[in-house]
């Protein structure tokens, strides 16, 4: 094999058996694709099955001068583990899937970091546990070594902050293939990874990082008790200053668990029809877990009652009682209403509880276009101004969207009590490439509309999401799911990123995590 990769094939093997070490190029090539694109092609991708294994693996990668990159569920789209160089190796990480430790006397949990949301709610769900955060959407697939990578927001957000914050310790794999361990299990005494902070922050150092300081191997996170009662709540708004004047304070008094805002656009495109089945399993969910006369009032209220409003928000409330949750459920509705928002049925929050990790088919709409994200997080005092620049950005490309068939909508999520997410969607017809595909059975492959190869929506698509990234500057934005797509070093003060720098070069002196990861 005539490829940089060649003197670690062999040694690869050894360790990992032939068949977790993959040199054929449709799967070098898949595991070298996000859902947006590909760049380089890795010369070898391996599935180690331990943290043993995955150690030696990235130490016999680096001796033979070879990037090594991580990937989880494939969920990425901001070049998280796409090599820039075919001298690379990337890790399939889904076989390190084992929860090691569920301690619900000192409310911990220790996992691989291959194991999926979804897998991991599985596992905690019948102690009566789960995570502050609990997961993204993706979570079907997306791992909680991705997620505390790239910083992840959704399920629990709005009470407890990202991903990291619920993140008490860490056992990282460094280039040369020692395991670093983080928070107060870093000892030879008694170890137990009950607490974060012992001394300066080092667990956080590696959070965020997109794998450009070490390969996550195992995660401690904090557990909480499951609330015993759910309610939901959805008005539209008139317009986006409402809108966001509601989700500013339902963020600052932490009422709900989770919330999102959509626009007219965003949420044509989520509720499109993609089949009656999908419909029923949906409702059926929402039966299940709500009871009938919720699935009746979602059934009886359809797709229509959203169509009409021009943004609309949704959250879930949690209650320690009945009483709990119908207190805070009325706080959070006078909010709303304060805002000018007029109540809906929340059919989309009840739908969310009931199946929080489907399917991805978000991915595309029932015309086969594409979605694909951008967003930048603001204090909540600059929300308003980063809409309206986005805005006026869109509008001044409106004739080659509308040429090229490209749509855009907002998405809007709280980060953490002191600002907003916001995440212009864009929706494209392009040719779908190989991942995107394998997330979905051949029956509904068949059924999708397929849209030839069009190089000039990718680079469009792909350049709208850059400029916007570079627009966040001017409001101080800060970014999740960095990678190698937004701005990072250039938006740095000299003596911050050179502490990073001095980090990397201690843990990385080859340079060879991820390569291009935080402009490193």
């Amino acid at each position: 094999m005539d490829t940089p990769a060649s003197p670690a094939i062999p040694r690869l093997q050894q360790v990992l058996g032939a068949e977790h070490v993959l040199v054929d190029e449709p799967s070098r090539r898949f595991f070298s694709t996000d859902i947006f694109r590909t760049r380089e092609i890795a010369c070898v991708a391996v599935r180690p099955g331990t943290v043993e294994e995955l150690a030696e693996a990235v130490r016999i990668a680096t001796d033979s001068g070879l990037a090594v990159l991580a990937r989880g569920g494939g969920m990425s789209y901001t070049d998280g583990y796409l090599p820039d160089r075919t001298a690379a190796m990337v890790i399939d990480t889904k076989r390190l899937n084992r929860v090691v430790e569920v301690n619900t006397t000192d409310m911990y949990v220790t996992a691989e970091c291959g194991i999926s949301w979804l897998e991991l709610d599985a596992a905690l769900a019948p102690h009566g546990v789960r995570t502050p955060f609990w997961g993204t959407g993706s979570g079907r697939y997306a791992t909680i070594g991705g997620g505390l990578s790239q910083n992840a927001i959704n399920y629990g957000s709005g009470r407890y902050g990202p991903a990291s914050e619920s993140c008490l310790g860490l056992e990282v794999v460094l280039a040369d293939g020692r395991v670093l361990v983080t928070g107060s299990a870093a000892t030879p005494y008694r170890p137990t990874p009950f607490f974060r902070h012992y001394g300066p922050d080092l667990t956080g150092l590696f959070l965020s990082d997109t794998g450009a300081l070490g390969v996550k191997a195992r995660a401690t996170l904090r557990l909480i008790r499951r609330a015993p009662v759910l309610d939901y709540g959805s008005f539209e708004f008139p317009d986006h200053r409402g809108t966001i004047a509601a989700m500013a304070e339902l963020a600052r008094s932490a009422l709900p668990s989770e919330m999102s805002g959509y626009d007219s656009t965003a949420v044509a495109y989520m509720i499109q029809r993609r089949s009656l089945s999908e419909d029923v399993e949906r409702l059926a969910a929402v039966a299940r877990h709500d009871g009938l006369g919720a699935a009746a009032r979602i059934a009886l209220a359809g797709r229509r009652g959203l169509r009409g409003a021009a943004y609309s928000v949704h959250f879930t409330i949690e209650g320690r009682d009945q009483a709990d949750a119908a207190s805070a459920l009325a706080a959070a509705k006078a909010i709303c209403r304060g805002a000018g928002g007029r109540e809906l049925e929340p059919s989309v929050p009840r739908i969310v509880r009931a199946g929080p990790f489907p399917e991805p088919t978000l991915l595309f709409n029932a015309d086969g276009k594409q979605w694909i994200p951008v967003h930048v997080i603001v204090p909540h005092s600059r929300v308003v101004p980063l809409i309206e620049a986005v805005e006026e950005y869109m509008a001044a490309r409106a004739d080659d969207l509308d040429r090229l068939g490209i749509e855009w909508g907002n998405f809007l999520a709280p980060a953490t009590a002191q600002a907003l997410r916001v995440e212009p969607c864009l929706f494209f017809p392009d040719e779908a490439n190989v991942l995107r595909l394998s997330f979905f059975d051949e029956e509904y492959r068949g059924k999708l509309r397929r849209h030839p190869r069009r190089p000039e929506v990718h680079d469009a698509v792909r350049q709208i999401r850059i400029d916007i990234g570079r627009m966040s500057q001017r409001f101080g934005g800060a970014h999740f799911q960095i990678a190698k797509m937004y701005p990072y070093r250039e938006t740095r003060a000299p003596e911050t990123y050179a502490l990073l720098q001095a980090v990397k070069a201690w843990v990385d002196p080859k340079g060879l995590m991820n390569p291009g990861s935080l402009g490193l």
